[in-house]
């Protein structure tokens, strides 16, 4: 908009000026008011921007062979100044401008940004065919033609402080982006850490109640238990009663604890820890990729351990069985059970490995998840060997947990 106002002040003066001086329009002014108009229009809208510095020289060569277009001459002088190459905004940096005008020599840069001072010299020193001396309206011209560059030199230098805002504030808002992306990263990571002390806080006093608390009650326990035996040996039925009360007592406070204890034990499970340590387990020891999916958020901790287990024990197998390249680890979550596959690509096994007798791994994977209630199939599918498991729900969500 400043530059729109800036040239329609200077067209306006150099009319102004030039029916002044000259008392009307001949075809020859008109022509120059047209070429100046053109030239100008072109530094703006021409859309290499690199040719875009020459139109003031074109308009200058002409200024050189009529005098007509000395009377423009302050707008070409105004263009000319301001679309000069900006400097540096700093070491290294790019021109604030952009690379596009720096594609021209800079002899060809400087020629065509200055050239507009050789109609000026030649009309002062009455050089050129259609020029006599130079007189009054030579130095008004002179003054105007001045006053378009210093306009022009303005311009550009409110150019620079503009793109120099602008970069600034790019790199301000990308550097406030990093700063809020490293304390999400350093609040997600600050999260992570008072979890897992949390997780082995919880496990470590789930260990100390069940290592200390109910290896006493269980003598406690065991001591009543021997009490009333002795007592009703000797015919103290009193005594064997009360010696029957306190081992009640001692028992349900025994199993109190053990749910607690359980309590904890779950609270105190990583589950996402767990499969993931489960999962890549050989990694860097084997040729294959595990790719995992979980989309169980939480588990108990009897289930997360089965399903580590048995994640543990399938990739075994392929590190020690197989030729596989992947191993997709699969755990998902339904209303009424959970569920884990575990598949490699290792092709399908010879009819006589297929049929073998199975080993002590596979076993172990079907009492694992025998024991929770649920199902394992373990044999060849598609182009690979496939683990696959399904624990019920039941037992946790009907009991609360199991003790």
């Amino acid at each position: 908009m400043r530059t729109l106002l800036d040239k329609a002040v200077l067209f306006a003066l150099c009319l102004i000026l030039h029916i002044t001086l000259t008392g009307d329009m001949r075809p020859g002014s008109v022509v120059a008011l047209l070429a100046a108009v053109c030239c100008t229009s072109l530094c703006e809208w021409l859309p290499a921007a690199r040719l875009r510095p020459l139109m003031p020289g074109c308009y200058a060569v002409m200024a050189c062979l009529s005098a007509e277009f000395l009377w423009f001459l302050p707008t070409i002088a105004y263009d000319a100044m301001r679309l000069r190459p900006l400097r540096l905004v700093r070491a290294g940096a790019s021109p604030v401008r952009g690379s596009g005008a720096d594609e021209l020599p800079r002899w060809m840069m400087a020629v065509s940004c200055w050239l507009w001072v050789a109609p000026l010299a030649m009309r002062l020193f009455g050089l050129g065919a259609d020029r006599g001396q130079a007189g009054p309206d030579s130095y008004l011209i002179v003054v105007v033609v001045a006053v378009g560059a210093l306009l022009g030199e303005s311009a550009r230098r409110c150019d620079a402080l503009d793109a120099g805002r602008t970069r600034i504030e790019d790199e301000s808002r990308d550097m406030l982006r990093r700063y809020r992306i490293r304390l999400a990263d350093g609040s997600e990571e600050r999260a992570a850490a008072i979890h897992t002390a949390t997780v082995n806080e919880r496990t470590r006093i789930a260990r100390d109640i069940h290592d200390n608390v109910g290896h006493l009650l269980t003598r406690a326990i065991m001591q009543a238990e021997a009490g009333r035996l002795v007592a009703e040996a000797g015919g103290a039925h009193d005594a064997a009663r009360g010696f029957a009360q306190i081992h009640d007592t001692a028992d349900q406070a025994m199993t109190m604890i053990r749910r607690s204890v359980h309590d904890l034990e779950d609270n105190g499970t990583d589950f996402a820890a767990q499969i993931h340590a489960a999962a890549h387990a050989f990694d860097g020891a084997a040729d294959f990729d595990v790719r995992l999916r979980n989309d169980i958020r939480t588990a108990p901790a009897p289930v997360a351990r089965c399903l580590a287990a048995v994640i543990r024990e399938a990739v075994s197998n392929v590190a020690h069985h197989s030729d596989a390249a992947q191993v997709s680890v699969l755990l998902h979550e339904f209303p009424a059970f959970w569920q884990l596959t575990v598949q490699d690509d290792g092709g399908r096994m010879p009819h006589a490995a297929a049929t073998a007798p199975r080993g002590m791994g596979l076993a172990d994977i079907e009492a694992r998840v025998r024991a929770l209630g649920g199902t394992a199939l373990c044999g060849p599918f598609n182009d690979g060997w496939r683990v696959f498991a399904s624990i019920p729900k039941t037992p946790w969500t009907a009991e609360g947990g199991r003790a």
